[in-house]
């Protein structure tokens, strides 16, 4: 009789995350020259894996990351709460091996640490040539884009609203409770 393997999720995978985190880093590089914080980056991360979260389906960047692989459908979106603390939980981790490596710098920025990019781990990222490193750099960008403008405070009530389970237990619920009548962030003044 086979032996049977657990199923290992790619998230389970310290370079999957590794390689994950640089791409995110770039993106942030994009917006802000002077990084992000641990908390930010942990948000940025979770939601730029599940982009849909934050998405409307019927947004212009939509079809980008339709385009990209991504699918508002996927039912890992049911348990966006749990998938979320775990991740969190983790990113330490994964940002302090990205320093060890030199990939990755800290420094104080206006009292607090702040995370970036360094020129190793831009080069090391610019040599990723799989599918999902491209589809996940054009979720990254989208999503860094949208919410970078956000204060901390305002960031974290709106990523409470769209992991806060439906109690309906399917994704497509879900996504209507946290994409429906709460603010989103395509419907704030700056987006304009």
């Amino acid at each position: 009789m086979e032996a049977h393997r657990p199923v290992v999720m790619p998230e389970d995978e310290v370079q999957f995350r590794l390689a994950q985190l640089l791409l995110l880093l770039d993106a942030v590089a994009g917006h802000d020259a002077n990084g992000a914080s641990l908390e930010r980056i942990g948000y940025y991360d979770f939601l730029s894996a599940n982009p849909f979260l934050v998405i409307r389906s019927e947004d212009r960047e939509a079809n980008l990351l339709r385009l990209a692989g991504f699918d508002p459908q996927v039912l890992s979106y049911a348990s966006s709460s749990q998938r979320f603390t775990s991740r969190r939980e983790r990113i330490q981790h994964d940002l302090a091996l990205l320093i060890a490596y030199g990939c990755c710098e800290v420094h104080n920025h206006k009292g607090a640490l702040a995370y970036t990019i360094s020129p190793r781990g831009h080069e090391l990222g610019a040599q990723f040539t799989a599918t999902y490193a491209d589809s996940f750099s054009t979720a990254a960008s989208i999503v860094v884009r949208r919410l970078h403008r956000l204060s901390d405070k305002a960031l974290r009530e709106q990523t409470a609203r769209w992991l806060r389970p439906d109690g309906h237990g399917g994704p497509g619920a879900a996504l209507m409770s946290v994409l429906g009548p709460e603010p989103h962030p395509s419907d704030m003044p700056w987006e304009g």
